[in-house]
């Protein structure tokens, strides 16, 4: 007895809304999620480590492929606030001569406020 002898087979999915398409063609799509306090950048994630076993199913053609990676603003939003600290640091040199005109006071927050930061994010 076959199936199709039974039933009707479709090569399709039971609801259209749960179709996975990547790049334009079929495909599984997995959602892979960060537990709570995981490292999103140090971490690249399991799709750099997993590599699809060449003698598991010969005939099965399996390309892995990231459809969606958030580290790359993430490392952009690290990049500005570091941006930020620095313009933040010169801004802070320069209203403690312009207010103080003494080099030697202008010295100790150039100094301090550049090592507090580095003590502090290290």
């Amino acid at each position: 007895m076959r199936l199709r002898d039974v039933a009707e087979v479709v090569d399709s999915v039971e609801d259209s809304r749960n179709l996975g398409l990547a790049g334009g063609k079929r495909a599984v799509l997995l959602a892979i999620f960060r537990q709570p306090g995981a490292n999103m950048i140090g971490d690249r994630g399991p799709h750099h480590r997993a590599s699809p076993p060449s003698s598991a199913l010969p005939f099965l053609r399996l390309h892995l492929s990231v459809a969606v990676d958030r580290t790359t603003t993430i490392r952009a939003s690290v990049h500005d606030v570091e941006v930020a600290l620095i313009i933040s640091i010169i801004l802070v040199i320069f209203v403690v001569f312009a207010f103080l005109r003494n080099v030697w006071a202008t010295i100790i927050p150039s100094v301090a406020v550049p090592l507090s930061l580095v003590g502090t994010f290290g």
